[in-house]
């Protein structure tokens, strides 16, 4: 089970980050600043829900929709890489 949580871990995050970094001709300095985001979106999204302890389900006065809203947040932090290149690479294209 270990095993297909890294290479989902290795699909979702860092596949995207490392085509952003390793994009041709494009400026070193706008694939690091993308990469790092795409990289560090799922951390991200996954703390700010940690941080909330309604959306954590750490509250028993917590709503359904609530608790339900902070799964799809800590879910969707795994697709924003994904997000985050398909920006970059229609993004540099018109530029």
């Amino acid at each position: 089970m270990r095993v297909f949580f890294l290479a989902l871990t290795f699909a979702l995050i860092l596949l995207p980050t490392l085509l952003i970094l390793f994009a041709p001709e494009k400026p070193l300095r706008a694939r690091i600043v993308w990469g790092v985001a795409a990289f560090l979106a799922p951390i991200v999204t996954f703390a700010a829900v940690r941080m909330i302890p309604t959306l954590s389900n750490n509250t028993a006065e917590a709503a359904q929709w609530e608790r339900f809203f902070g799964l799809i947040l800590s879910g969707g932090g795994f697709v924003l890489p994904w997000v985050f290149f398909a920006i970059f690479l229609h993004r540099m294209r018109r530029s």
